[in-house]
């Protein structure tokens, strides 16, 4: 069976210690008190040959925030550790996080107390430990395997960039387009019966919302359940290209929102299913044939597939160079830095809330970025695209939070019919707005926005990302595509 697809799947439980801060300014209630759902990382290896590559699908946020410009790619030490476990390149381990916003947030997320940093710190340890734990395991579990993919849609997304009286708003805007597509990847035995379910749906994870103390896998979490008590199997969510989109029902302003989490997730999760069970990996359509000796009655049989599983397994990765806009003076950056320090230090002598001193800690140190950046000269980004490719299914994870028009523009020129384009993946260096995004008379720097696609200070970067970012993205990833392809 040398010729035929592998595939062994495994989960760790992730949960956080109480107390520890979740992602958000204002937006999520801190510090964790509860564990509302476990939050999880569930692994799937596939292998072909000589070739392996890992998928982990993680319930948090993100696994690290990167910051090229300064040499911190915190994913990268998880997916070298990863990598060495099983044996295999550190470009072939692809971790996407849920976005969960009822996750933990990393300790490079923004400043915080030293309890704070070291509960984030352990959090962080504990959680590469488990991702390699799920690694192995699933590669202990390797099984011959087939695979197949389908696509359904779910209503449950709302393009969440509105604008009233010419200002940005954190909002809904019904009616707007948006990308209800589900796209599922189904790995079986050679009988049929499922090994593991994929699965990926473009939407921020926030219906547990500011009230909600709770560590939580949000409608992702829900979802999966759906599919697990249904088919017997794991099943792994992927975030998609949700930059833009928030749930249709809102960010959970209750101080309960289970029922309105649960009610998002089991409608996408009975999409999945109703994609899930369609796909048959076992069996075909034969030729359509007398019923026996009756010779009036004509059906159309299902016949096994007896030929090799995997065609052709491979993964590459590309690394993209992002522009920044036009940065400040050094004067007015030195102004800037100056100004967010005295701001801090007015806070904390007047006793300010504890979010109004840590939003003045993290613009210090991003004002100090920024004078790094002027004092550098033409800094640049790096953002990373890798590919997945297994048969006529290719997967692209990009560690950036994208917008859904970019991941239907790059879905829609792919040559693969099966194209997964997910954001969120081995880390993230933020929003990649497109150019029509952007305020119409340009970026400013001292404008308060309120999408948080444009507080480019906030992930951090200098200034805003050049408004060809997003077509860079295209483009590179097309020419990813395009190799991939021969």
């Amino acid at each position: 069976m040398s010729n035929y697809l592998r595939a062994g799947v495994a989960r760790r439980t992730i949960n956080p210690p109480l107390g520890i801060r979740s992602p958000g300014f204002r937006l999520f209630g801190n510090p964790i008190q509860a564990i509302e759902s476990d939050l999880t990382a569930t692994a799937i290896v596939l292998a072909h040959e000589n070739t392996k590559f890992v998928i982990i699908g993680i319930d948090l946020s993100n696994v690290g925030i990167d910051l090229s410009m300064q040499g911190q790619r915190p994913a990268d030490d998880m997916r070298a550790l990863i990598s060495q476990a099983l044996g295999i390149s550190p470009t072939h381990v692809l971790l996407n996080t849920s976005h969960t916003h009822s996750g933990v947030a990393m300790p490079e997320y923004m400043p915080d107390s030293p309890e704070q940093i070291s509960l984030k710190k352990d959090y962080r340890r504990l959680l590469i430990s488990s991702l390699v734990e799920a690694a192995r395991d699933a590669d202990r579990k390797l099984q011959p395997a087939r695979i197949g993919a389908g696509w359904g849609e779910c209503h449950i997304g709302v393009y969440r960039r509105e604008f009233r009286d010419s200002r940005d708003v954190l909002g809904e805007v019904p009616g707007h387009p948006v990308d209800p597509s589900v796209g599922v990847i189904r790995v079986d035995d050679l009988d049929g019966s499922p090994i593991a379910i994929l699965f990926r749906y473009s939407c921020h994870p926030v219906t547990m919302g500011p009230r909600s103390m709770l560590a939580s896998s949000d409608y992702p979490g829900a979802a999966r359940d759906v599919i697990e008590k249904n088919l017997g199997c794991l099943a792994i969510f992927l975030q998609g290209c949700g930059g833009n989109i928030n749930p249709l029902v809102g960010m959970g302003y209750e101080v309960d929102c289970r029922d309105t989490k649960n009610r998002v997730g089991m409608t996408l999760g009975s999409e999945v299913l109703k994609v899930a069970v369609s796909i048959r990996t076992n069996l075909l359509p034969g030729k359509r044939c007398a019923l026996g000796n009756i010779p009036d009655i004509l059906f159309t049989p299902w016949e096994p597939i007896h030929n090799e599983t995997c065609a052709y397994l491979g993964t590459m990765e590309v690394t993209i160079p992002l522009e920044y806009i036009e940065m400040p003076t050094l004067e007015y950056a030195e102004e800037i830095h100056t100004r967010w320090l005295q701001i801090h230090e007015e806070r904390r002598q007047r006793g300010a809330q504890e979010w109004e001193i840590r939003i003045a800690e993290k613009y210090v140190q991003w004002s100090q970025i920024l004078l790094d950046a002027v004092i550098k000269v033409h800094p640049t980004c790096e953002l990373t695209v890798q590919g997945l490719r297994v048969n006529d299914i290719l997967i692209l994870g990009i560690n950036a939070e994208v917008f859904f028009e970019t991941g239907i523009t790059i879905r829609t020129q792919s040559s693969f019919q099966n194209t997964f384009v997910l954001g969120y993946s081995n880390g993230t260096i933020g929003y990649i707005p497109r150019a029509q995004d952007f305020p119409a008379d340009g970026w400013k720097l001292e404008e308060s926005y309120a999408v948080p696609d444009l507080i480019f200070q906030v992930h951090p970067h200098p200034v805003a990302l050049h408004p060809d970012s997003e077509q860079r993205v295209i483009d590179g990833t097309m020419d990813l595509i395009d190799k991939l392809t021969k």
